[in-house]
């Protein structure tokens, strides 16, 4: 399967060959920061890859493909419920078949997230890696027809705005929440706690939306 996406595989190697930065090819060649269909008009855009999620299903993996992004813990398996119910995708959602939509990074460099987020604190940090990658996801966008991409969580979109200032050309950016906050953390504000079941219910409602709004 991973043969199928060479194209863009060799233009995030030619980035980190170039800027000289962790190649996680070696340890993960199955992480290429992206799954289904390219073609598909809702895209989904998610921050960047935690190390640590990926050592821990490379693992426990004795099969290592593509499939095994966004298909760790229940935050994943939240995501891909919600868009199989959604008619995004079809049969069996843990499959890698029968996309109906497009997952992908906006940065698609691997990081810890602890260690990410206290680099982040220096706004330039970020700034450098979505100029780093936005060539990478505007080849994206040019080889599929996004009708919309949708932020998984505020920090994705932060960072698709500033591609957008910076240059991106694409479709209209939506927000939604990210999937793992839902699981796997309690809603700032209220005493929801994670996986609570309405916000689990609102969350799946969230993707109907895009469904009726953008097609499938």
């Amino acid at each position: 399967m991973i043969e199928l996406f060479m194209p863009t595989i060799e233009k995030i190697k030619d980035i980190i060959r170039v800027d000289e930065i962790y190649d996680w090819f070696v340890d993960f060649p199955w992480l290429t920061g992206f799954i289904g269909n390219e073609n598909a008009s809702i895209w989904f855009i998610g921050e960047n890859p935690s190390l640590n999620g990926v050592k821990a299903v490379d693992k426990r993996s004795s099969v290592k493909t593509e499939n095994l992004q966004w298909n760790s813990h229940d935050g994943d398996r939240l995501l891909r419920e919600a868009i199989t119910e959604a008619g995004l995708k079809f049969g069996n959602p843990e499959t890698n078949q029968d996309w109906n939509c497009y997952i992908t990074n906006a940065i698609k460099e691997p990081e810890i997230v602890r260690e990410r987020n206290e680099k982040k604190r220096d706004s330039q940090y970020w700034k450098t890696q979505a100029e780093r990658w936005l060539p990478v996801l505007q080849y994206q966008i040019n080889s599929g027809n996004p009708q919309v991409l949708v932020a998984l969580g505020g920090q994705a979109y932060k960072i698709l705005n500033y591609m957008k200032r910076s240059g991106l050309s694409g479709p209209k950016i939506e927000k939604i929440h990210h999937y793992s906050y839902i699981m796997l953390r309690p809603e700032a504000g209220t005493h929801r706690g994670p996986r609570h079941p309405d916000r689990i219910a609102e969350f799946k409602a969230s993707i109907k939306e895009l469904v009726k709004r953008y097609g499938s």
